[in-house]
């Protein structure tokens, strides 16, 4: 018996002893009481039983508690129910009652349970007074248990809270006993560590990861910014300024020049470039050209570096295509890239010199365009060996049109060596070719009515006399306040840039019977030109001379490009390392803006978004270099479009 159970019949029994006392006090009241009213009627006195009943029933229940037997089975319950020996007519009358249930919790079964009635108090402890026949034994109380039914919980509850339930109460640690030492964690072998850092998904997952970190790390947001300090008079930003916003270079393309340059028209964040063969190869990666898509939030490394056979000599950015890019090799190939496959192109036309082989190029490319709609275009890629090649991008193997350029009336040669090329924007059909001698001419990619496809000889436009390094068109088409469609700038090795506009009707021949060029000793020489001074019929070829020219001081002009959004700015880099930015709108003597790198610049191209503000150069060096210019200088306004519109009346 537990020490909690022997206190609580310590404690009825102290009570038990109290009603007793409490009984006989009572007791000899009535008894004073009858002795000086012995007229008291018997009902009078009988008004006291009801309450020695109830002691009677108290005193059973607390004996009977600690005797109470087990419940027999349901069915034998009722004619196992014992019955009470009645006592003499002497003594007190029997308290004879059915005990209440326990204090402990039933048992789980709905059967129903019966107790047995206790024993009757001892004749000596009853008073011998007033002697009453027994009174009828009260019915039996019948308990069942009650319960609530519930859903059966589900499988995959708390592994814990169902195993604590079943296995019960965990005991406490004893104070004396010695702390139980945890298990030590357990730790992969190494060549288990080995196998895992091998793992391409692992080496994957660490590149992706750092990537976005280093992206995040790069973020232009300034946390500390105090909006409500105000800069002194002086302390402005100078609207006329360029600033540099960063430079993307790795040390493993050392050695390797910046050879193409594009921005990405879908992501305005990514820049690709092309890159040429290293000039001291180390490793045998070295030997081969690349292309790398960059990140302006992450110029220390690429996103995408893309293998290729030989130099990659001119790059673009699918305008159609997020995942695409297109590349121009030194060999003559045409390879296309994607950035849901790394690494080799997915597709690439075949050499020139394979046997086989479709027609394509056999010299190297080094200009690319894809004019066109998003639901119909095509890429068009020319070649120094006078070809240009018309391609489908879901089909590289075969060109859809080859067109042999040729130029009968030139003095030594009618190849016609295509170093840059332009699609006029209102006649995808129609090409401005820039050629290695420095003229410019115009073709048709395809036969229409009254005109064959093929060099249109009747305008030479004159006006470089070194190899033409870039033919660059006017973004601004039929939507702008002015049509400036026909304008294309070109940029040229001795040292000049050159603005014209497209003939659109014969001129009148001149008087001169020679060759046309823009160096007049060339032109005139009979030992380098035999047609100078020839006489006969008038030459087929009129000269066209450029609208205006914007010589540089400093070195080559390696390429040039015209602002997506403003009428009258365009940027040029030369050898130098200069990168100049002119506005025609306020000045054609000198630059509007312009700064200075080290090492030579190649390639730029103009941030192809709705702002354009930025704009990136690459250099012979390997380094690409992205600037940023003010919103009030590149953000075009109506003032700007009506002086260009007068600058060109007046030219």
């Amino acid at each position: 018996m537990s020490a909690s159970r022997r206190a609580e019949i310590e404690a009825k029994r102290a009570r038990l002893a109290e009603l007793r006392r409490a009984r006989e006090e009572r007791a000899e009241l009535e008894r004073a009481e009858r002795a000086r009213d012995g007229d008291r009627s018997r009902d009078e006195i009988g008004r006291t039983r009801p309450a020695r009943h109830d002691i009677d029933e108290l005193v059973a229940s607390l004996v009977g508690n600690a005797k109470t037997k087990p419940a027999e089975a349901p069915e034998n319950a009722a004619a196992a129910a014992p019955a009470t020996t009645t006592p003499p007519a002497s003594t007190a009358p029997p308290a004879s009652s059915t005990p209440p249930a326990s204090t402990a919790p039933p048992a789980a079964t709905t059967a129903p349970q019966t107790t047995q009635p206790a024993p009757a108090e001892p004749p000596a402890a009853r008073p011998t007074e007033n002697a009453q026949p027994p009174a009828a034994q009260p019915p039996e109380k019948v308990l069942y248990t009650k319960m609530v039914q519930t859903d059966a919980p589900e499988e995959h509850a708390d592994e814990h809270a169902s195993a604590a339930a079943h296995d019960g109460p965990a005991a406490e640690p004893s104070p004396t006993s010695p702390p139980t030492r945890a298990d030590p964690a357990p730790q992969a072998a190494p060549l288990d560590v080995h196998a895992v850092a091998a793992a391409p998904e692992y080496a994957a997952f660490v590149e992706t990861s750092a990537r976005i970190v280093e992206r995040a790390l790069h973020e232009p947001y300034d946390l500390l910014t105090d909006y409500a300090y105000v800069p002194p008079a002086g302390g402005a930003r100078d609207e006329s300024a360029i600033g540099h916003v960063a430079t993307l270079h790795t040390d493993t393309f050392a050695g390797r020049s910046v050879a193409a340059l594009d921005w990405s028209t879908k992501h305005p964040e990514l820049v690709v470039a092309g890159y040429t063969r290293a000039k001291t190869p180390v490793s045998l990666d070295d030997h081969d050209g690349l292309a790398a898509v960059w990140n302006v939030h992450a110029p220390h490394r690429p996103e995408f570096v893309f293998r290729a056979p030989t130099d990659v000599l001119s790059v673009l950015a699918s305008p159609f295509h997020p995942h695409l890019f297109v590349g121009g090799t030194y060999s003559g190939q045409v390879l296309l890239w994607d950035t849901r496959h790394r690494g080799v192109p997915v597709q690439r036309s075949p050499l020139a010199f394979a046997p086989g082989a479709a027609q394509g190029h056999a010299a190297p490319v080094y200009s690319l365009a894809m004019p066109g709609t998003a639901s119909a275009h095509e890429l068009v890629s020319a070649s120094t060996d006078g070809t240009v090649c018309t391609w489908a991008l879901d089909m590289l193997g075969r060109p859809q049109d080859v067109l042999s350029l040729t130029n009968a009336q030139h003095p030594r040669s009618p190849d016609v060596s295509v170093a840059s090329f332009g699609v006029l924007p209102h006649d995808t059909q129609r090409l401005c070719l820039g050629t290695t001698e420095g003229n410019i001419f115009t073709a048709l990619r395809t036969d229409r009515a009254g005109a064959r496809a093929g060099l249109e000889l009747d305008h030479v436009y004159v006006g470089h006399s070194a190899p033409v390094t870039r033919v660059a068109f006017h973004p601004a088409g039929s939507r702008a306040p002015v049509d400036l469609g026909d304008l294309f700038l070109s940029s040229s090795m001795d040292w000049s840039v050159a603005l014209w506009r497209v003939a659109s009707a014969r001129a009148k021949p001149t008087g001169a019977y020679h060759y046309p060029h823009a160096d007049a000793r060339v032109a005139t020489s009979t030992r380098s030109n035999p047609l100078a001074f020839r006489a006969g019929a008038a030459p087929a070829w009129t000269p066209v001379a450029p609208l205006a020219r914007f010589e540089s001081e400093h070195d080559y002009c390696m390429d040039v490009q015209w602002h997506p959004q403003h009428p009258a700015l365009f940027a040029q880099v030369d050898a130098a390392g200069r990168l100049d930015v002119y506005n025609l709108a306020k000045s054609t003597e000198k630059p509007a803006l312009s700064t200075r790198t080290d090492a030579g610049l190649n390639r730029l191209s103009w941030e192809r978004c709705e702002s354009a503000a930025r704009v990136a150069a690459g250099g012979f060096d390997g380094r690409i270099h992205v600037y940023q210019l003010a919103d009030a200088l590149v953000r075009p306004t109506d003032a700007d479009w009506r002086a260009m519109q007068r600058w060109l009346a007046s030219t």
